[in-house]
């Protein structure tokens, strides 16, 4: 009798073990042959300087980093293999970035888990855009904690403002009427701070991101991201939830820098976000490429269009007529530009 207990025992603890030497394996086979994705045939480091001076910096599309520093951190908590100056030299241009402070230290975290220093990062961003004066970076700082963003925002004056490398709103218009008509010339060499924090009193040089479901309005840069929608696989992402976000992006009157979310996670919490996001990155790479051809994509890039023809015509027309007939021009187009969204359905 007490053999067959210690042998079911020794089945039972023998099982177990094997068990978590295949996880063990698992995770370290999940994601991690990070050599047989593609490099970059031509350097990227400085894209943007194929782009006019008179683009306008929202109608630009580029790439961006999810969690951005989330590299090195254990499974759970990584969405990025390359380091912040590897993301920099292959194109990304938008960051996400969030900031726990430690006792002794400054960390980005994603959810429970802390990571790499974040100082570093600021240091590497620093460098990479004075020497690439034709790009602009948007440093999104979304999430806080330990009552981090106080000096978060004292480090970025110190490393980015002090330096003349950050876009500062030194005119009359309202953050997000200037955002909506930044150039690209007027942002080349410089980085974009984007904020999520209201409580603080912001300068002219930190805009106000909205919140993940967007439901402010007139906030500088909107990024939809309702997390079942993207616990799910890419066709579904790709098919379902995207045109949800490209209609709430039409609501707007005003949209401001526009985040496109396409990452996926991991819901369960036990294979990780990279391993997820590895097993559909084709179909969401295709699916990007596919927008240029999209109606919904097309309908957005008109509308802009149209608000940017008006805003056009009324400053050809504020040269030429008195302070009155200006006024009279500008109630005009508006009203125009309120017939086209009603005939459109914008």
């Amino acid at each position: 009798m007490l053999k067959k207990i210690l042998k079911s025992i020794g089945i039972i603890f023998g099982g177990l073990i094997g068990l978590v030497i295949l996880f063990g394996l698992f995770l370290v086979l999940n994601g991690t042959n990070f050599d047989s994705y593609k490099k970059p045939e031509e350097p990227l480091d400085s894209w943007m300087s194929e782009l006019s001076d008179e683009i306008v910096v929202k109608d630009i599309i580029m790439p961006g980093s999810h969690d951005a520093g989330s590299y090195g951190m254990v499974w759970l908590g990584e969405t990025q293999h390359l380091t912040i100056e590897e993301q920099l030299e292959i194109g990304a241009r938008y960051f996400d970035l969030r900031v726990n402070k430690l006792e002794d230290d400054y960390v980005i975290f994603h959810s429970i888990i802390n990571g790499t220093k974040f100082l570093p990062i600021l240091e590497s961003i620093k460098t990479f855009i004075e020497n690439h004066p034709t790009e602009v970076l948007l440093l999104d700082f979304q999430h806080f904690e330990g009552d981090s963003q106080d000096d978060v925002y004292k480090f970025i004056t110190e490393y980015l403002y002090d330096n003349d490398l950050l876009v500062v709103n030194n005119t009359s218009y309202s953050d997000i009427d200037f955002i909506e008509n930044l150039k690209l010339k007027d942002a080349r060499g410089k980085c974009i701070v984007f904020w999520g924090d209201r409580s603080s009193d912001l300068s002219n040089y930190v805009f106000l991101r909205n919140n993940d479901s967007c439901s402010y309005d007139n906030m500088c840069l909107n990024s939809y991201y309702e997390t079942e929608y993207h616990a799910v696989d890419a066709d579904y992402l790709c098919n379902s939830v995207h045109p949800l976000y490209f209609e709430s992006i039409k609501s707007k009157e005003k949209t401001g820098i526009v985040i496109l979310q396409s990452q996926l996670t991991d819901a369960d919490l036990i294979f990780g976000p990279w391993s997820k996001e590895r097993a559909n990155a084709d179909e969401i790479s295709e699916y990007i490429v596919s927008l240029k051809d999209k109606e919904e994509l097309n309908e957005l890039i008109d509308e802009c269009a149209a608000r940017m023809d008006a805003a056009k015509q009324m400053k050809e027309s504020a040269t030429e007529l008195g302070y009155d007939e200006y006024h009279a021009v500008v109630l005009l187009a508006e009203q125009e530009y309120e017939n086209a969204k009603a005939d459109k359905k914008f």
